[in-house]
């Protein structure tokens, strides 16, 4: 059976990361703004003017790498915790009551990794534990909020963001190939931001509405059994 486990502190955690996480890509913005700039020294041939052009291009190359290295080690972090996060989330609000929810804990995560149902399969599982963290017997005819489509708009674009950047960036050796390379990362990276505010606000609004509860409650421990 399901008992409700306190996920305070997993959602503490997913908080903290996800907003060192929008600090690290406000820095790539602002790096990969730097990197750009030389670009286009080096591309109208004014930088030689004021400074080693080599000596800058080496620099902001070693600057990128380490903030691209941070980058993925944070993205990795991050993404463990918040697909651990969403499984418990999915536990949580069968515990407090829902019952014949369409995701399992693990499906609740596992469709991310499904090619062309991860493109609305993880935002209606996302959707179905909102709307179950209520507590309310009739929590499936409730409407999900706004941010979710926001947040679920953003990751979606974020993808395509990502991909387009990655290419410019497999393809790019003139000046201005890398130009147009440096000026989709930053893109990938804002939009990186902006999915990290969304989502923090689906993680907080989850975790209010099933801390919420009564004491009462979330002592209860359903019927059903509790799926993998």
């Amino acid at each position: 059976m399901s008992i409700f486990k306190d996920f305070s502190a997993s959602t503490i955690w997913v908080i903290r990361i996800l907003w060192v996480l929008i600090a690290v890509d406000v820095i790539a913005v602002v790096s990969g703004y730097f990197e750009f700039q030389l670009l286009v020294d080096i591309g109208n041939g004014t930088g030689s003017l004021d400074y080693d052009v080599s000596a800058a291009a080496d620099s902001s190359d070693n600057r990128q790498r380490i903030v691209g290295i941070i980058q993925v080690v944070l993205w990795l972090v991050a993404g463990i915790s918040i697909l651990a996060w969403i499984r418990l989330a999915n536990k949580n609000a069968r515990a407090l009551g829902a019952t014949d929810m369409e995701f399992t804990p693990n499906w609740a995560i596992g469709w991310y990794f499904i090619p062309v149902a991860n493109l609305w399969k993880p935002y209606q599982a996302m959707a179905e534990i909102w709307r179950a963290s209520g507590g309310s017997k009739s929590w499936k005819t409730e409407q999900a909020p706004g941010i979710l489509a926001i947040w679920w708009f953003v990751w979606l674009a974020s993808n395509i963001f990502d991909r387009v950047a990655f290419r410019f960036s497999m393809k790019a050796e003139q000046i201005p190939e890398l130009q147009n390379a440096s000026l989709a990362m930053m893109a990938s990276d804002v939009v990186s931001v902006f999915l990290s505010l969304a989502f923090l606000e689906v993680v907080k609004e989850i975790s209010r509405r099933q801390t919420a509860q009564p004491a009462a409650a979330l002592e209860e421990t359903s019927e059903q059994p509790d799926p993998a």
